[in-house]
């Protein structure tokens, strides 16, 4: 049975979605049909409570993408952005929706409110990625976008910028359209503070082809973001975080392990090949170039360890897929390689008695936050059921580890939500 979370009072985390001072999960939940429930685990003293949860079922909306969170109106509570079509219907078109936080959580008898329409030309593709990019305060969003008529319906090729403080409606109050660099489809995206200025900046990177490709970086101002972009190191994954401590975030790329298709690419330069540069935002210092990173699948910045330095956790990839989670400590003279590495892994046989491989057994990095407000940020992994009707595993079973690389603080599982 679950528990509606504490009321709170607002706070100033972008994921703190009761304002009650400490970080929430929020995840979604598939079941036998394709549409999954969203949920949102509430975080207390004691940490990640998943009996403390509220559901979103998929009664108006279905949800098929990933999620993030920002306060998208100013009034102290982290609101929820999530991709999805309207319910019952496969003939309108996916759209971002914005799940609106308040002191007891996400009401789940509320219909979520669409993102307001930018263009009738323009479809916003994925639920965004959250950043100050104009310097005022308020929370902004840059989504990838695509025109209506674009014959490749799952290729973005555009940029939508939309500058908040938002309208209970789903408006932004001013938005920005324009082509991504170069034309391509913009992958994943991170905003952090590199320059010295209010504004946050744009990491956006291209993911048009396979391989490792360069990612742009859009630096933020007082009129938003920046129409002309400076190009990081080669590689498939990123991460933003102040690793030096010195009050500007710093900029790390990765080879991920992916490579052309093509015959004669399926190598990549020693500069790149199983490399990790970290390009420092303030310090003059020449970037950090690490090694036998084989491979980073996922980065995630964090302070892990609470001493003020941003740290940052590599998933490194084996056998094709995710591995071990090694853990980088921050400092004066930026990242340092530990060598300690943390796994998990999800249950060895399925329901059918078949043995589970390893590689459906390992969890992969999803995020980090701080969970129980104790100034430190833990690790979540989670594992979800390879599904097949000869293994015998349901939608929806999966399990979260919550970790700060040592210990779990958490472990629970979603079976029967």
């Amino acid at each position: 049975m679950a528990l509606p979370p504490p009321e709170g009072k607002g706070s100033r985390d972008p994921g703190d979605v009761n304002g009650d001072g400490f970080a929430d999960l929020v995840l979604l939940v598939p079941h036998d049909r394709w549409s999954p429930d969203l949920v949102i685990v509430y975080g207390s003293r004691h940490g990640l409570n998943p009996v403390t949860r509220t559901t979103v079922a998929s009664t108006h909306v279905e949800f098929t993408l990933g999620t993030s969170t920002a306060d998208l109106n100013g009034d102290g509570f982290a609101d929820i952005l999530a991709h999805g079509r309207p319910a019952k219907t496969l003939k309108k078109p996916e759209a971002p929706y914005i799940l609106w936080g308040g002191p007891k959580g996400v009401d789940p008898t509320v219909r979520p409110t669409p993102l307001g329409s930018l263009s009738a030309s323009i479809a916003l593709m994925e639920a965004g990625t959250a950043g100050d990019f104009d310097g005022d305060g308020n929370a902004d969003l840059a989504i990838p976008a695509r025109e209506t008529d674009n014959p490749a319906p799952f290729f973005s090729t555009h940029l939508a910028l939309l500058y908040g403080p938002f309208a209970w409606v789903g408006t932004a109050r001013r938005h920005d359209i324009r082509r991504s660099p170069d034309g391509e489809a913009p992958g994943p995206m991170i905003a952090g503070r590199i320059g010295r200025h209010r504004a946050t900046d744009l990491v956006e990177h291209i993911s048009g082809i396979e391989g490792q490709n360069a990612p742009w970086l859009l630096k933020g101002g007082p009129t938003g973001l920046s129409r002309t972009p400076s190009t990081l190191n080669e590689g498939g994954t990123v991460a933003v975080g102040d690793f030096d401590g010195d009050g500007r975030d710093d900029v790390v790329v990765a080879d991920d392990g992916g490579r052309h298709g093509e015959p004669g690419h399926e190598t990549e330069p020693p500069e790149v090949d199983g490399v990790m540069t970290v390009s420092f935002g303030g310090a003059r210092r020449a970037p950090q170039v690490f090694r036998n990173i084989r491979f980073a699948r996922d980065l995630v910045a964090g302070d892990y360890d609470g001493d003020g330095d941003d740290d940052l956790a590599v998933d490194l990839g084996q056998d094709g897929g995710p591995g071990r989670v090694e853990l980088f400590h921050g400092g004066g003279s930026g990242l340092r390689r530990s060598g300690k590495t943390t796994q998990r892994l999800g249950p060895a046989t399925s329901p059918t008695g078949r043995k589970e491989s390893g590689s459906n057994r390992r969890a992969e990095l999803q995020g980090a936050a701080d969970y129980d407000g104790d100034g430190r940020d833990e690790l979540a992994l989670t594992w979800s059921a390879y599904y097949s009707e000869e293994s015998g595993w349901e939608r929806g079973v999966s399990v979260w580890w919550i970790t700060d690389g040592t210990r779990d603080e958490t472990v629970f599982g979603t079976g029967g939500w």
